[in-house]
């Protein structure tokens, strides 16, 4: 009976010594849901489930990425450093400042679900471990968010009318 404390005792040394294992996922915003940047949006995460293990995550840099026009191109910024992983598990993101550097430079943004919060996991240097993307989000709120009726939409009703201009040109002939 003596190797059973001695099997618990390694078993609780073990427990002990080893870092806290961090399982990474985005919680909210609901993506169902349009982001409103003219309002402040809470983003939350859970440290216990997910895809993603990193054991030596300590703290968190929380960015936000978004889609500009209809170029292809991304721009993010850092909403804030130094997140703790594990409690407490959301931050209030106040979009005023990006929204006015946006005006500023006279971008627009995709009113197309494309956007993401970006989570960079660092080790207790500040070393980057690893990155978790939320899930997808259309904006709202300003009028620099493209209007979803020009772009591809617009595209779409002038390739139909070409379509059916077409076919009655050929229904014509026959």
């Amino acid at each position: 009976m003596r190797p059973r404390p001695v099997l618990l005792s390694t078993l609780t040394l073990v427990c002990a010594v080893s870092p806290t294992a961090h399982a990474f996922q985005f919680t909210g915003p609901d993506s169902v849901d349009k982001l409103d940047l003219a309002n402040p949006i809470t983003v939350s995460w859970r440290a216990t489930g997910g895809s993603l293990n990193e054991p030596e995550a300590r703290s968190l840099e929380l960015w936000f990425r978004a889609l500009i026009g209809d170029s292809g191109d991304q721009a993010g910024w850092q909403l804030a450093a130094n997140l703790s992983i594990s409690s407490p598990t959301s931050y209030e993101w106040d979009p005023s400042s990006i929204v006015e550097g946006i005006q500023d430079n006279d971008l627009t943004l995709s009113p197309e679900a494309v956007h993401t919060f970006e989570a960079r996991l660092l080790d207790g240097h500040g070393t980057k471990l690893a990155t978790v993307q939320s899930d997808k989000y259309a904006v709202e709120g300003f009028d620099f968010i493209e209007s979803s009726d020009g772009g591809e939409g617009t595209r779409d009703a002038v390739y139909m009318a070409l379509v059916g201009a077409a076919a009655g040109v050929v229904l014509g002939v026959l």
